[in-house]
Parts: C-alpha cells; structure tokens; sequence
C-alpha cells in the first residue's frame, strides 16, 4: 500500500496541527488472532473493569480449560481502549506511535482534540527518530518529539476511563479531512 519511506516522507510534510490526541475504543467484533494478542500481551490495556480484573476472569476461564476462542471473546467484549496520536494519510486514519492504519470497522474514536491544543513549535515537533537514537527502534521512523510528555499523560487520564462512548469517529473524520462521507465508505 505505503512504502516506509513515502509514509515518513507525508508525515513529515505535516503540521502539528494534523495531529490529533485521541481515544480508541474496540466495536466489540471478535478481535483477531494479531489483536488478541496484542492485547493481552499489553501492559496498559483499558476497560470497563481495569485490566487486572479481566486477566483475572481469563485466567480463571484458562484454568478450566477454554480454548483460546473462549478467551478471545472475553477480551472481544469488552470496552477496550487506547489512546492514540492519529492523523489522516489520504483517505485513511494513521497512527503515528503504533505506525499502523486504523481499522475504522473495528474500533472508534470516542475522544479527540487537536494536538497544537496543547503543544507549539516551541515545545514539539515532527521529525525522524533512528534506531542509533532510540535504543528500541528497529527501523528508522517518524514520530512526535514534545519536551514535556506530561500533557499527553494528562490528556489519556482524563479521558480514557470517560463513562459514555459516543462514536466521534464520523466527526473526527470530518474535521481532520472535511469530508462527511468517509466513514460510510469506508465501513461498506
């Protein structure tokens, strides 16, 4: 689809005012083979119930001898979610920390805010990082530097245990492409 070098090439073309904090949240599909585990092997994972309580059900199911299948339902329905710093490559929906596209059909943005909300270009930029610089890279890539990380934390404790999950997906995709009509093609 995108090779390495185009993607880094368009990401860098950008302003921080293409960049948006948000919040992520699973549909509720069966999560696949790669998404379970993902999940499971994540260190913060955020639920209805707390991630704890959750592996605790699974190792519970696990002792009694569930299949995977079992198990995967378990994580499936649950309110997964995760904050990501998304903005838009075309007509599709990237993520810069995780450097995948967003599957629209199986997750939805329940939060955002414009990132140069709370950053400048005083305090944050787009530029590329390398393997040499950042000991757990294996490939060079671009990715956000801000100097004080705070905000992004502030800005996940806020709103990733927010009670209602309204699917701001279609008004994200609106903003950041001025496109209403994205969504419904997409999802098709």
């Amino acid at each position: 689809m995108y090779l390495k070098e185009g993607l880094n090439e368009m990401l860098l073309g950008k302003s921080l005012n293409d960049f948006y904090l948000v919040i992520i949240e699973n549909r509720g599909n069966l999560l696949t083979d790669e998404e379970y585990e993902k999940i499971v092997n994540s260190k913060v994972v955020y639920t209805d119930a707390s991630k704890e309580d959750i592996d605790d059900l699974a190792n519970c199911f696990q002792a009694k001898g569930l299949p995977k299948e079992a198990m995967k339902i378990i994580y499936s329905i649950a309110r997964i979610r995760h904050m990501g710093i998304l903005t838009m490559i075309n007509d599709m929906v990237y993520d810069i920390a995780n450097m995948e596209f967003v599957d629209l059909r199986r997750n939805q943005i329940i939060c955002f805010d414009n990132l140069a909300n709370y950053y400048d270009d005083l305090n944050a930029r787009v530029r590329f990082f390398t393997p040499e610089e950042e000991l757990q890279l294996r490939q060079k890539m671009v990715l956000l530097d801000v100097d004080d990380q705070s905000k992004i934390y502030e800005y996940e404790s806020a709103h990733v245990n927010q009670k209602d999950s309204e699917d701001l997906t279609s008004r994200f995709l609106a903003l950041a492409k001025d496109k209403t009509q994205v969504l419904s093609r997409k999802l098709k």
